[in-house]
């Protein structure tokens, strides 16, 4: 029994309740699915998926650019962090190791960050025009230390990766198959912020005070 089913046994036990019948499933399946119909979902604005996200992430402090080809990143990353007075140094997810990082330029270490490093190079496995949001999986390719260390977060997000909405993320995890969920799922909407001190929107009080995209179309 796995460790989903001993809790779910658990939970039943206590209720005072035996497994659901074939008739509940179904209409728990039936449930699960309802938020993925087109009449529950916001109208998004007209225009390209691209175009919705750029400006759903500008509307929370983000900025974005664009690459043709993701042999691009490296030069692209450089590019942000010469603009923004940063050593060309960064920490970066291993599942974009195979780029050519040290041709444009840039000392990179792969793995996960302890913290030192002021910026940070994240894949992300969707983008959601709706708000502007990513999403991150975790794992060894893809250390979540990256996407709240560095004061810099510098996210690739492939176009075909893009989708109108939240909801059909849900979809897509559970169709994963044997790669099944990641341990942690992280929806990022803009730099970290506040408003604690005297209603003031402060960047970076929690993570990073800057979250650029690298889209690659």
């Amino acid at each position: 029994m796995s460790g989903r089913e001993t809790v779910l046994a658990a939970i039943r036990q206590g209720l005072g309740r035996g497994p659901l019948g074939d008739a509940a499933r179904r209409a728990l399946d039936e449930r699960q699915g309802a938020t993925d119909s087109a009449p529950l979902l916001p109208k998004l604005p007209k225009g390209p998926l691209q175009q919705v996200f750029r400006a759903g992430l500008e509307k929370v402090s983000g900025t974005m650019s664009e690459v043709t080809k993701l042999d691009e990143v490296p030069g692209a990353v450089a590019g942000y962090l010469s603009g923004h007075g940063l050593a060309p140094e960064a920490a970066v997810a291993p599942s974009l190791e195979s780029l050519d990082w040290s041709g444009a330029g840039i000392q990179a270490s792969f793995g996960p960050t302890r913290g030192g490093d002021y910026a940070g190079v994240s894949l992300a496995w969707r983008g959601v025009a709706e708000n502007g949001s990513l999403v991150l999986l975790s794992g060894p390719e893809n250390p979540t230390s990256l996407n709240f260390l560095p004061d810099h977060h510098i996210v690739v997000l492939h176009g075909k990766d893009l989708v109108p909405h939240l909801e059909p993320v849900w979809v897509a995890l559970r169709e994963r198959g044997e790669q099944g969920w990641p341990r942690t799922v992280n929806v990022i909407t803009g730099p970290s912020r506040t408003a604690d001190i005297e209603l003031t929107i402060q960047l970076g009080a929690h993570g990073p005070r800057s979250l650029h995209v690298l889209l690659v179309d």
